[in-house]
């Protein structure tokens, strides 16, 4: 048995050589690395978008929650224009206005010295 690598023919000791890549073995692997280079690149690109309608989605529920409990106000609002009481109260105050009988004071503020 040889120390050397290789095979034995003959009693003659060859050492393999070295194969060099083929051309169409280079060809695939320029291929191949191209594409995982390509395919990676546009997977950022496409996490990076997900990320950002990750926060478009975010900030459009808050503005959904903000404008329910603005439309949950009106709908109080509008609860209590059907009172009678709640629309003198402001008949009164935003109006000025009195019922029969009533008289209204205006007070005049003087001016400070």
């Amino acid at each position: 048995m040889s120390a050397l690598p290789g095979h034995v023919k003959n009693n003659i000791a060859y050492l393999k050589q070295p194969r060099k890549k083929s051309a169409g073995k280079r060809l695939f692997s320029l291929f191949v690395l191209l594409a995982v280079l390509y395919f990676s690149v546009l997977f950022v690109g496409q996490y990076f978008k997900l990320l950002r309608y990750r926060q478009s989605l975010a900030e459009i529920n808050a503005e959904i929650e903000a404008a329910r409990a603005t439309n949950a106000e009106m709908r109080a609002e509008i609860e209590r224009l059907h009172s009678p009481a709640y629309l003198e109260q402001i008949a009164r105050e935003e109006l000025g206005m009195v019922r029969d009988g009533e008289l209204l004071f205006y007070f005049r503020e003087e001016d400070s010295p």
